[in-house]
């Protein structure tokens, strides 16, 4: 990708976080920069040069308001995206898109769905206290995730275990009945929190509380957006030692496009 496109991509994706930071502060929902976004504040004062999204994150229960507050208060040229707002989406993460505005990943480009440039939402939820039941449901959400994008491997033990688990998982029924029913009624750990959505077997997302606090808005590019109170803590929970770039062959942004534009929207025949 060109610098050029890659820096409108970077100015939309602003664009977008602007917007999301005057509707939390309108409904009193106090929300973080994440992953990337965070690390980039942090160490950059922005994006990281090659990123080409934006994440943010909230803790369950500001996410729920905000959600109830945003589909109250549409906000015009932007679309609250989850699984109910757009049937033809089914990934578990929340996204506020761009209208009139393409961002196409190659596995999503034949889904009837809204396909506008973006800013992640992720959730922080409750902790589970039991050590095991916590597992059982990081499986869960992780075969479920993986069930969601037909997410297949070439090789290793994942070559046979995920067509079986897509295939178990499809639907999402299990993923339901264990989050309404099951998870709700779980002893928590009121000192931790974990955002189950993005667990993988090899990296997990547990944080302390404590390290979040009061949003603390620092620069980025220009504009003012809020990290965590302890951002060192959070970020080397996600990367290790977060102030040192990765070397120059692994300084890529994550995307692929079928489509990509700035101007018009996508919809597949």
């Amino acid at each position: 990708m060109d610098q050029e496109t890659l820096l409108k991509i970077q100015q939309t994706a602003e664009e977008i976080l602007l917007v999301i930071d005057r509707v939390t502060k309108e409904a009193g929902t106090p929300y973080y920069l994440f992953y990337g976004s965070a690390l980039g504040a942090v160490r950059h004062h922005g994006f990281i040069p090659w990123d080409d999204d934006a994440d943010i994150i909230m803790f369950r229960a500001d996410y729920e308001k905000l959600r109830a507050y945003w589909l109250a208060h549409p906000q015009e040229g932007y679309f609250f995206q989850d699984v109910e707002t757009d049937p033809g989406y089914n990934i578990k993460i929340t996204k506020i898109r761009k209208d009139n505005t393409a961002f196409v990943e190659p596995y999503v480009k034949d889904r009837r769905m809204h396909h506008g440039l973006f800013v992640d939402i992720f959730v922080l939820d409750d902790y589970v206290k039991n050590g095991f039941l916590r597992r059982v449901g990081e499986y869960i959400t992780m075969f479920d995730y993986n069930a969601t994008r037909s997410y297949k491997k070439d090789s290793g033990v994942g070559k046979y275990i995920y067509p079986i688990t897509n295939r178990i998982f499809r639907g999402g029924g299990i993923f339901r009945f264990w989050y309404r029913r099951i998870f709700p009624k779980l002893k928590k750990d009121d000192s931790m929190c974990s955002d189950i959505a993005s667990f993988t077997n090899s990296h997990r997302y547990d944080f302390k509380r404590e390290w979040f606090g009061e949003p603390k808005y620092v620069p980025f590019d220009g504009y003012s957006f809020p990290i965590p109170q302890d951002a060192a803590s959070v970020l080397t929970v996600c990367y290790g030692d977060f102030m040192t770039p990765p070397p120059p062959e692994q300084q890529q942004g994550h995307h692929n496009f079928h489509k990509l534009s700035f101007t018009e929207g996508y919809m597949p025949d």
